[in-house]
């Protein structure tokens, strides 16, 4: 057979097998396509709900979770420690927590404790569901499904998740918080949401009640701890005594840590949270703000401050002094480092919940200050300066001390520091431009009334102040005279712009006129170095309150004693009992930091220089006078000159009588004192009578007329227009002139028509006549002085 033959026979046999395979496959074919038909089918079944599911979770609302969560408010001090939380409005410890302040560990831990798997899946993990299910099906240990998100979802939306739909809605809600937000985001929800016992809710809030810290501040052991609670918040809630806390930290220590043992944590009950400063605290969180407040406040010192008002009331509530204040100024930041308004704020007795660093009370003779140096930059005094501190009248006014006494003739610094009324009022009654009450007002002070309504009164305490606007008057004296509203709040803006109210160089001689030579004003800071305390007391009308205010260091500190229900007690008096309070006070924050004395030298930018003057007349009397001191000067403002009361004076030994010439063996130098006649009357007031100096020689008179200096005429006042009535009385004018030591009497003229005679110092009337008046004096020796005035018709 050929070839060709062969292979068609083959053809031929093997034609009924592939007829049978094509059938087979066109069978298997049409399977195929109706399997994938029903596929298909299904597929479109399930397609409907998926997209409409996918549809739901792109734009179904969705809620942030912590939208609408009422949080606590919260009060730290400089350094990040807890005075205070507040409740939410909900009644919650609820404190709001990023998740950049949350520990590592507190992370760590959630995560491997409650959901290992939280970064991967889409909010539910089909595993953690399946064991779950298994152990409630079997009966065998119950374990939680529910991962992170869906817990979030449950706490958010208030959802009870004990019946299926409920869960279903839980998983379903949980999808939709991994659609919109980020893992970090859902996972800072959870813990400012997670329960932790009781009211207590969320790391924030926890890491407070049970720990006394932040969240940022917890120990990894604390931390760690703390995530163990939401499984189970009412069992597993911390305390010292709850044995179920106790063993679930153990556990974890021994499974995760690898630790049998280990150190005890310290935990606190919700009951004894942090309230620090409760005064600033409340006053704060009245305020509408930022749920966390960074106060200025150091703990540290008030707790200081409060522990001495404490044991002050204590010593002296038996002898009717109830209630005390303080406030600790950090003057160069303006932060207010320590503020207690009461001795206790929860005695209802006292009104313990009053703030006595806001209450406007009379301020006695703190504000003197201000008065001598206002007087210093309008050049009326230096601290050396001779003032009368004698009974005087100003319009009606007359003021008295609150020893009852007067001292006489004193210089500024000590008129300032014994707090002297009359010198004190003195200079405010010749104060311009500005006025006390002007420069008070520009600094900060509110007053009820105008300038007109307190007048003088100002000077003593006749306007309420209050002991913030107290210490920030003396701030601005250490501020050099720039002031600036005081900081409670470590990032908040300046209340007010600063104001220049002094020069630096009267701000800086004033603070040197506080500053006394006595060992008892004086403080050691840390490391022993001496610091002077420069303190001003005042003392109310009426002995209502008693004050002490002054600068060490970097501080101001202000003091107050009293009652809040305005009874008066005689022991009110700023020497006895708030300066012994206000130095308790200052030594002891001094020990406690090193300090230095900024004011110990002047800065080199200050027009500033001592200057050697008389202490007896605080001018340039130095060549005769017997006793000299040093005194800061202001070149170009301080009023200084030689003022010729010590003189070298000839006199005859026999007669006692002041010669003309010398004369060998029969006349000898002295050197005597020519006081004015105001001067040497307030000498004489005083109990110091300033001694005349002798008359001259009968045949030196001659010679004598043409010597020393002529009177000064006090009244009238040049340059001046009077107005005369026609009523006699009231028509009058008064005459009055000062002369120097030796002269008995002043001779009066009035356009050269003698009006009539007086001693030095003592007024005459004269009825005045209108037109341009002449007004001539000559005293006894024949010197004179003339005053040109004007005398007009009444309107």
């Amino acid at each position: 057979m050929s070839l060709s033959n062969k292979l068609l026979a083959r053809f031929r046999m093997a034609l009924p097998l592939v007829r049978n395979r094509a059938v087979h496959m066109s069978d298997a074919f049409c399977a195929l396509l109706r399997r994938r038909r029903r596929l298909a089918l299904a597929a479109d079944v399930l397609a409907l709900p998926l997209a409409a599911l996918l549809l739901w979770l792109a734009f179904a609302p969705c809620p942030h979770p912590l939208v609408g969560v009422e949080f606590s408010r919260m009060v730290l001090d400089k350094r990040g420690g807890i005075m205070r939380v507040s409740l939410s409005a909900d009644q919650k410890y609820r404190i709001r927590t990023r998740l950049a302040d949350i520990p590592p560990a507190a992370v760590d831990t959630v995560l491997r404790y409650e959901d290992r798997f939280f970064w991967h899946h889409p909010g539910i993990n089909p595993l953690s569901l399946f064991r779950a299910a298994a152990g409630i099906v079997t009966g065998g240990r119950r374990m939680g499904g529910s991962t992170i998100t869906m817990q979030v979802a449950r706490l958010a939306y208030g959802l009870e998740t004990g019946k299926m739909g409920a869960k279903l809605r839980q998983m379903l809600l949980a999808l939709q918080l991994e659609w919109h937000y980020s893992k970090e985001e859902i996972l800072e929800a959870y813990f400012n949401l997670a329960p932790y016992g009781g009211n207590v809710e969320g790391l924030g809030a926890a890491a407070v009640c049970y720990f006394h810290k932040t969240a940022a501040q917890l120990a990894p052991a604390e931390s760690a701890a703390l995530m163990l609670v939401p499984q189970n918040p009412s069992r597993r809630r911390p305390a010292r005594d709850n044995k179920a806390f106790s063993q679930a930290v153990r556990r974890l220590n021994e499974t995760w840590f690898g630790k049998k043992e280990s150190a005890p944590l310290r935990v606190y009950s919700p009951q004894d949270m942090p309230f620090i400063a409760p005064h600033l605290s409340t006053e704060l969180l009245q305020r509408p703000g930022a749920d966390i407040l960074r106060t200025t406040l150091d703990t540290t010192a008030q707790r200081r401050i409060e522990r001495q008002l404490a044991r002050f009331a204590a010593r002296h509530s038996a002898y009717g002094l109830t209630n005390c204040a303080a406030l600790l100024l950090h003057w160069p930041s303006m932060e207010v480092r320590a503020l207690a308004g009461s001795a206790d704020f929860f005695n209802k007795s006292i009104e313990g919940q009053v703030d006595g660093t806001r209450a406007r009370r009379s301020p006695g003779s703190t504000l003197k200050p201000m008065i001598y140096a206002l007087a210093l930059e309008q050049g009326l005094v230096h601290p050396q300066s001779l003032l009368a501190d004698t009974p005087h009248s100003f319009a009606g006014y007359d003021p008295e001390n609150y020893d009852g006494a007067f001292r006489g003739p004193l210089s500024a610094a000590e008129a300032l520091r014994a707090s002297r009324n009359v010198p004190a009022i003195t200079l405010a009654a010749k104060l311009t431009r500005p006025s006390l009450y002007e420069f008070l007002r520009r600094a900060g002070v509110e007053f009820a009334d105008g300038a007109d309504h307190y007048g003088l009164s100002l000077v003593l305490g006749g306007a309420e102040v209050s002991m913030r606007e107290l210490a920030g008057l003396y701030a601005m004296l250490a501020n050099k005279g720039v002031w600036r509203p005081l900081r409670f709040l470590s990032d908040e803006a300046p209340s007010a712009p600063a104001l220049p109210l002094l020069t630096p160089e009267a701000a800086f001689v004033t603070l040197t006129m506080l500053e006394a030579p006595d060992p008892d004003k004086m403080a050691r800071s840390q490391g022993g170095a001496v610091l002077p305390v420069r303190l001003k007391t005042g003392t109310s009308n009426g002995f209502r309150d008693a004050w002490a205010v002054g600068q060490f260091g970097p501080y101001v500190l202000a003091v107050w004693v009293g009652n809040f229900n305005n009874t008066a007690n005689p022991l009110l008096v700023g020497g006895m009992v708030a300066a012994p309070l206000f130095m308790d006070m200052a030594r002891e924050l001094a020990a406690a930091e090193p300090m230095t004395d900024p004011f110990r030298d002047p800065a080199p930018s200050l027009n500033v220089e001592k200057l050697r003057v008389c202490v007896a007349t605080g001018d340039l009397d130095t060549s005769l006078c017997p006793e000299t001191t040093l005194t800061w000067f202001i070149p170009g403002v301080s009023p200084i000159a030689p003022s010729g009361v010590f003189r070298t004076i000839l006199i005859d030994k026999a007669s006692g009588l002041r010669a003309c010439a010398p004369q060998d063996g029969r006349t000898e130098q002295r050197v005597w004192e020519f006081w004015p006649s105001d001067l040497a009357r307030m000498f004489a007031r005083a109990g110091m009578p300033k001694p005349p100096p002798p008359p001259f020689e009968e045949q030196c008179r001659r010679e004598q007329k043409i010597s020393g200096q002529p009177p000064t005429i006090i009244q009238p006042k040049s340059g001046l227009v009077y107005r005369r009535t026609a009523d006699a009385q009231n028509g009058s004018m008064v005459f009055m002139a000062h002369a120097e030591a030796g002269v008995n009497e002043l001779f009066w003229f009035a356009n050269d028509s003698y009006v009539g005679s007086t001693a030095p110092g003592e007024p005459l009337l004269w009825q005045a006549t209108t037109g341009d008046v002449s007004v001539r004096v000559v005293d006894d020796a024949g010197r004179a002085a003339r005053r040109n005035i004007r005398v007009r018709p009444a309107p």
